[in-house]
């Protein structure tokens, strides 16, 4: 139980920290993920980061199936997800990139509206964590 909670918390919180922050900064933001994020080539850490994912997926699919916590399904779920993101990003990087620089083009309406979602989803799951488990 507290391992879904601690997840549940901690992406929470994070969420919830970088939402205002993306709002805040607007075109800074957009020039950061260009830069850093999706470059021209492909970043090395990406495939740091996508073991690191796959990981945390076996760990959590791991918790999910050896106990019974009241909707830690959801958890596990929105975990899972991290699984056809970082696909994606580590074997179609190019399509990808393609995708997120034209999102990206839209200037403050992408910021703000990544903004939102991630504040919405982060409010979603910081609840999961307090009342759920």
């Amino acid at each position: 139980m507290l391992y879904f909670q601690f997840l549940a918390l901690f992406f929470g919180t994070v969420m919830l920290t970088v939402a205002p922050f993306v709002a805040m900064r607007g075109e800074r933001w957009i020039d950061f993920l260009r830069e850093v994020v999706y470059p021209e080539e492909q970043p090395v850490w990406f495939w740091v980061a996508g073991a690191a994912s796959v990981f945390l997926v076996l760990v959590t699919w791991y918790a999910e199936l050896t106990t019974s916590v009241h909707l830690s399904w959801v958890m596990t779920l929105y975990i899972t997800l991290a699984i056809p993101k970082f696909y994606l990003l580590l074997f179609r990087y190019r399509q990808t990139r393609k995708i997120m620089v034209s999102l990206m083009d839209r200037g403050r309406v992408f910021s703000l509206g990544l903004a939102g979602f991630v504040y919405c989803m982060g409010f979603a799951i910081i609840c999961l964590g307090i009342f759920a488990f």
